[in-house]
């Protein structure tokens, strides 16, 4: 029996096999993901510091931002980052990005399916626009937490809790400046 040379049942067989592996690019796409942590983590933990350290709080509350826009959308720290970020803004008398940061906190929160911390966002960026003298946005963002508060998904006491903060009689004031 002549022997024949097997080189033409390997070459289709290498390509064949080197076809059906993963492509490099797919296999690479985890990387970015753990760099965009590991640096929304770096970001988060200097906005940290420059907030308790200094008084720059306008360049930690972009700092917090930027953390929070790199996390996944069920990344509970995201909210926090942007909780942060909203209120180092507050204190920095930056409003308009107080509100902002309020709302995009909301927004994360439902993206994680937290119905009642959304809700509680919502009613703070609710107050924020009244500080800002903007009825309109109290209204829509007021509304927002209102229907949040309808939900299913939360029990008697926690839409209690959303919806006392929409009630402010005078007297109820009166008794809350007085404490």
């Amino acid at each position: 029996m002549p022997s024949t040379p097997r080189v033409g049942f390997y070459v289709p067989a290498a390509i064949l096999a080197t076809l059906m592996l993963p492509p490099a690019a797919a296999a690479q796409q985890v990387l970015p993901t753990i760099t965009a942590v590991a640096k929304a983590d770096s970001l988060h933990q200097s906005a940290e510091t420059m907030a308790q350290t200094s008084h720059r709080w306008r360049e930690a509350a972009r700092l917090h931002r930027e953390s929070a826009m790199l996390r996944a959308p069920d990344d509970s720290l995201a909210y926090r980052c942007f909780t942060s970020a909203a209120n180092l803004s507050f204190a920095s008398n930056d409003l308009a990005a107080a509100q902002s940061d309020k709302m995009a906190a909301a927004q994360q929160a439902l993206a994680r399916g937290d119905v009642e911390t959304a809700a509680h966002a919502y009613a703070d960026a609710a107050w924020i626009a009244n500080e800002r003298k903007n009825p309109g946005q109290v209204w829509t963002l007021g509304r927002q937490a209102e229907v949040l508060a309808a939900s299913p998904l939360l029990n008697a006491t926690q839409r209690a809790k959303i919806m006392e903060r929409f009630i402010h009689s005078e007297r109820n004031m009166a008794v809350r400046l007085a404490r």
